[in-house]
């Protein structure tokens, strides 16, 4: 089963797209996890342990895995609601226009960067943050913008105390993902990413920028988990309708199309990749599919940007293999 998918992803080893690659292909009746590859070719070529409790550092999986979850909580307890301005929780925040909703679908307006903004504290981050300014009227345009979940980090913390013990407390521990978190304690353990000119070998620290000089809290990137974690996740979308995370009423809410219309499809957080698909995607060479119709599932971690971000062939690749997996999940399906 899933030979083209799995030859695909093989072969992002084989050609150098990534030194190595983790990925678990799950359907109600199969699961099968593959390792290859390398875990690191610097200081030195070392081989990717066969285990699917690999830490890596999962980028923008933490949009979804931990802030969209945790936002979506919120509304379930009636904490806030997602028709709710964003300046009504944040007064710092410039533009009364913007909803939960626009910050979940990336279609508040935002611009995805500040050219040369100079970060070089926490408070920097959050300078940056307010400092973004509006491209676009709110619902009119899809821009993907770190902005967006950096806000909606800061919502959690203002409604629940702390955002990353939010996230420990209410998706990681219910789940029992006992190998996910935002600060390994063993940094050796963890997959490297990039040879940085500044920072050296980046190992069990954020990669992303804003998140390693914020050191904490940032709603867009910075958690690190393992393939056996994330199906933990996956299987409580997938399998129990929610539990213990969230309620099947919700789930079904996530894979609605939240932008009609506009130029990207997005449900609550995630992209839509078809009826019922969720899928998302991090910067350091990770992304997971979740078709909820068929109860398949696609999860894929690597270190792509080890020993260097210079290197597309990875980013090339992967739509055309989340299109090979679907298909393929819909022909066992007939």
């Amino acid at each position: 089963m899933f030979y083209k998918t799995k030859h695909a992803l093989d072969r992002l080893v084989q050609n150098g797209s990534t030194p190595g690659i983790s990925y678990q292909i799950k359907t109600k009746d199969t699961e099968e996890n593959n390792i290859m590859g390398l875990k690191s070719v610097f200081p030195e070529a070392e081989i990717l342990p066969r285990s699917i409790e690999n830490i890596y550092d999962i980028a923008s999986l933490t949009k979804v895995i931990a802030t969209t979850t945790r936002i979506l909580q919120l509304v379930e307890q009636q904490q806030l609601q997602l028709e709710d301005p964003v300046q009504s929780y944040l007064s710092d925040f410039r533009f009364d226009d913007v909803t939960i909703l626009h910050l979940l679908t990336h279609s508040s307006g935002l611009a995805q960067n500040i050219p040369n903004f100079l970060m070089e504290t926490k408070e920097d981050v959050k300078r940056y943050v307010y400092a973004t300014p509006q491209i676009n009227p709110s619902g009119t345009n899809v821009t993907y913008a770190d902005a967006n979940f950096l806000l909606l980090g800061y919502l959690i913390n203002q409604l629940d105390g702390n955002y990353e013990q939010s996230i420990q407390k209410n998706i990681l521990e219910p789940l029992q993902m006992t190998h996910s978190n935002f600060h390994p304690t063993n940094k050796n353990q963890v997959i490297p990413t990039e040879l940085d000119q500044k920072r050296g070998l980046i190992q069990g620290e954020a990669h992303d920028f804003k998140a390693w000089i914020a050191k904490s809290n940032t709603g867009h990137a910075g958690l690190f988990s393992t393939l056996a974690d994330l199906s933990k996740f996956r299987d409580a979308l997938i399998l129990q309708n929610g539990s213990p995370i969230l309620s099947e009423k919700t789930v079904q809410l996530m894979q609605t199309n939240h932008t009609p219309g506009l130029n990207r499809t997005r449900g609550l957080g995630w992209d839509l990749h078809g009826d019922s698909v969720l899928y998302h995607t991090g910067f350091t060479g990770t992304f997971m599919v979740l078709d909820l119709k068929h109860q398949a599932s696609l999860i894929v971690l690597s270190n792509r940007v080890h020993p260097s971000r210079a290197n597309p062939n990875f980013v090339l690749k992967r739509e055309s293999i989340v299109d090979v997996f679907l298909e393929e999940v819909t022909a066992i399906s007939l």
